[in-house]
């Protein structure tokens, strides 16, 4: 019995021991493979930073313009990876930002302005915290047709799907879009001029003037908006 023992017992080791080995042998020898890339925006915008009306009129109607244009690596001769960019101009709530001490809500250093855009989207009512909303009186329409392009009139629901405008960046026929951001200024409750609904109508003809009558106590108030461009697609 001591000699089956013996043949069972000295294999067990040779196993046990090649085991061992196996991660010893591994260290031996190492291969390093160098792994970058150079990340960059899709896009380019224009003017980079703001859209500024001023002082403006009941049923004044103002133009602005905005140019959307791919950036410099994706027009690049050698990139050909990728050839296209569809994008959207989404409308959002405009903070008071930086915040004012009698917004108590966001008035913290650890709040960020996109959880000011969220606090606004909530509470629009606030006006210690948002500005009046200007997103239904302002227009994204493509100042040329292209493939791809949908704009949206002036007087709209910024909460409806349907208000966002979308883009699409042709490397090879479109390089850049052109956008007219237009503000057709609504008036005040009770002091609408008779052919209020006819100046809506021009910009919009589905929609209901009745909806867009600001409240009299909004007379000489600060509205805003912000326009949000986001890639949606590249390829």
């Amino acid at each position: 019995m001591k000699k089956k023992s013996k043949k069972i017992i000295l294999p067990l080791l040779a196993v046990s021991a090649i085991i061992v080995s196996l991660p010893l042998m591994s260290a031996f020898e190492a291969h390093v493979i160098n792994v970058t890339a150079h990340i960059e925006n899709a896009l380019r915008i224009l003017p980079p930073e703001e859209l500024t009306f001023g002082t403006v009129f009941p049923q004044e109607y103002m133009e602005k313009r905005l140019w959307i244009s791919s950036s410099e690596s994706f027009c690049a001769s050698d990139q050909r990876r990728v050839l296209n960019i569809d994008y959207k101009i989404v409308q959002k709530p405009k903070p008071i930002w930086p915040p004012i001490a009698e917004c108590e809500p966001l008035y913290s250093p650890e709040i960020t302005i996109n959880d000011a855009r969220a606090y606004c989207h909530d509470n629009p009512s606030d006006l210690n915290c948002c500005y009046e909303s200007l997103c239904p009186y302002l227009s994204k329409i493509p100042a040329y047709e292209e493939p791809g392009d949908l704009g949206v009139p002036a007087f709209h629901d910024p909460n409806d799907p349907s208000s966002v405008a979308v883009g699409t960046i042709n490397k090879d026929t479109d390089l850049a879009d052109e956008w007219i951001i237009d503000l057709a200024v609504p008036c005040f409750d009770g002091m609408c001029a008779q052919d209020y609904a006819d100046f809506v109508h021009d910009h919009n003809p589905d929609a209901n003037p009745d909806d867009y009558i600001l409240p009299a106590e909004s007379e000489s108030s600060d509205f805003g908006c912000d326009l949000w461009i986001e890639v949606t697609d590249i390829f």
